[in-house]
């Protein structure tokens, strides 16, 4: 009962991290990317809603990409661009950081 409630808590505190910095990132202030990154990280990469919306944002970068407008599609186009070297980097970071899952050797005076 009291996971269940502090997992609901958890996700109603994420998403309205997500909205209120997706709303901030518009304004000069530049926290509004780091109240986004905490909401994702509240709600966990494994949420359906999160999926649902990563999935809906590359659609609609990608039709955007092939706009017949010159401004619109080369921004698409770089926005594409980015999350493409940030997607790598993480991955190549990811690739650092993990530890082999390797029993540890017993000592001689063990056996």
């Amino acid at each position: 009962m009291l996971g269940t409630a502090l997992r609901l808590l958890r996700l109603t505190t994420g998403w309205i991290c997500i909205i209120g910095g997706l709303i901030l990132s518009i304004s000069p202030i530049p926290f509004g990317f780091i109240i986004v990154i905490a909401g994702v990280l509240l709600v966990g990469p494994r949420d359906r809603g999160l999926r649902m919306v990563r999935a809906w944002w590359n659609r609609a970068i990608r039709s955007l990409a092939s706009s017949s407008i010159p401004a619109v599609a080369l921004a698409a186009q770089r926005i594409i661009a980015f999350q493409s070297s940030i997607e790598h980097r993480m991955h190549q970071w990811m690739a650092t950081r993990s530890t082999p899952r390797v029993a540890p050797r017993r000592a001689a005076a063990e056996e």
